[in-house]
C-alpha cells in the first residue's frame, strides 16, 4: 500500500488545520501541537522519523510486521505499540482466524505521530470527530494517543460478543442434532479466541504502564483514562477466557453426544444381531447335507420351520422391547 500522511495541527486557539505531507515542514508554534498519521509503508516515512530524531530501536520495531504490544520510555519521547482488529481483509469466513493490525505511536510534548500499515478504524474515527468538533482536546497529544487505543479496545467487544451469541446457538444445535460441521465451527471459534487473547492480553502492561507512568507529558487526566482502557482490556481478558472455557465444554458435550448416538447404534446393531443368531442356528442346522433327517421328508417341514423362526424373532423383539433394549 502507497504511503499517506495526515496531520492535524492544534493551533493555540483550539481551532484543528488538517493536511498533508506539505505540514511536515511546518513547526508548531507556542501553544501548538500536532497529530501525524503515517499510513502503508512508504521510505519517506522512515526517513521522516530518523529525522525527527527518533531512537533507532523504536524505529526499529515500528517497521517489523509481528512485533507485540509494548510500551517504552526514552529520552525525549514515550514509544508505544497496540494491536487493533483488522477490518480490511474478509475474514470472517469459517476456519480463518482473525487478523490483526500494529500502530506504533511517538509522543512527545507537542507532537503525536502514528504509523501502520493499512487502514485502521480507531484512527480514522478519533480523527473524523476532531474534524467534525472543530476543537482540539485538552488534553494534547496524549488525550489522542488515548482516544485512539480506547476506540482500538472497544472495536474488540463487538467480535467478543458475536462469538458469544454464536457459541450459545451452537450450544442448542449441538444438543439437537451434532454434526461434523458444528465440529468445524467449535475449532474455527476457538482459534479466533487465541488470536483475540494473543492479541488483547499483553495490552494489559502497556495501559497499566501508561495508566502509573510520571511522565511530563500525561496529567492525572490521562493517567486515569489509560486506566480506564486497563479496566476494559482486562473485562475483554475475562470474557474471552470464559469462551475458551465455554467452547471446551461445548467440545465435550460435542463428543458425549456423538459417543451416545454411537452406542445407540451399537444397541440397535446388538439388539437385531441377537435375534438373527437362534435364526441363523436353526438355518444352518437344516442346510446339513445328511439323509437321516425326518424333518426334510415332511410335506409342511418347510413352512413350519419358517413360522418357527417367525415366532422366535417376533417373541425375542417382544422380550427386548419390554426390557427398554428397542
Amino acid at each position: 500500500m502507497a504511503g499517506v500522511i495526515r496531520i492535524l495541527v492544534a493551533r493555540a486557539d483550539g481551532s484543528i488545520e488538517s493536511g498533508g505531507a506539505e505540514l511536515l515542514a511546518r513547526a508548531p508554534g507556542p501553544g501548538e501541537w500536532a497529530w501525524i498519521d503515517l499510513e502503508g509503508y512508504d521510505a519517506q516515512h522512515e526517513r521522516f522519523l530518523v529525522e525527527a530524531g527518533y531512537h533507532p530501536l523504536a524505529i526499529e520495531d515500528t517497521f517489523t510486521l509481528q512485533h507485540q504490544p509494548k510500551v517504552e520510555e526514552y529520552s525525549g519521547h514515550l514509544f508505544v505499540i497496540v494491536r487493533g482488529l483488522d477490518f480490511n481483509a474478509q475474514r470472517e469466513r469459517a476456519g480463518e482466524t482473525l487478523g490483526t493490525l500494529k500502530l506504533a505511536a511517538f509522543l512527545s510534548g507537542d507532537r503525536l505521530v502514528t504509523v501502520h500499515r493499512a487502514p485502521l478504524r480507531s484512527t480514522e474515527a478519533v480523527r473524523r470527530r476532531l474534524l467534525e468538533g472543530g476543537k482540539a482536546p485538552p488534553g494534547g497529544p496524549a488525550q489522542v494517543l488515548w482516544s485512539i487505543c480506547d476506540e482500538m479496545i472497544d472495536l474488540y467487544l463487538p467480535v467478543v460478543d458475536a462469538i458469544g451469541d454464536e457459541i450459545e446457538k451452537l450450544e442448542s444445535a449441538v444438543v439437537e442434532e451434532a454434526s461434523r460441521e458444528h465440529l468445524e465451527r467449535i475449532l474455527a471459534l476457538r482459534r479466533k479466541l487465541s488470536t483475540l487473547r494473543r492479541s488483547v492480553l499483553p495490552h494489559r502492561q502497556v495501559f497499566s504502564h501508561l495508566g502509573a507512568s510520571r511522565s511530563s507529558w500525561f496529567d492525572e487526566t490521562a493517567a486515569l483514562n489509560f486506566r480506564d482502557t486497563l479496566d476494559n482490556v482486562l473485562r475483554l481478558c475475562d470474557a474471552v477466557d470464559q469462551q475458551r472455557d465455554l467452547l471446551v465444554n461445548l467440545k465435550d458435550t460435542y463428543l458425549s453426544v456423538i459417543s451416545q448416538r454411537t452406542n445407540e447404534v451399537m444397541r440397535v446393531l446388538t439388539v437385531f444381531s441377537a435375534i438373527v443368531l437362534p435364526l441363523s442356528l436353526i438355518a444352518g442346522v437344516y442346510g446339513m447335507n445328511f439323509d437321516n433327517m425326518p424333518e426334510l421328508h415332511t410335506r409342511w417341514g418347510y413352512f413350519g420351520v419358517l413360522g418357527a423362526m417367525a415366532a422366535i424373532g417376533a417373541g425375542m423383539i417382544l422380550w427386548f422391547r419390554r426390557r427398554g433394549w428397542l
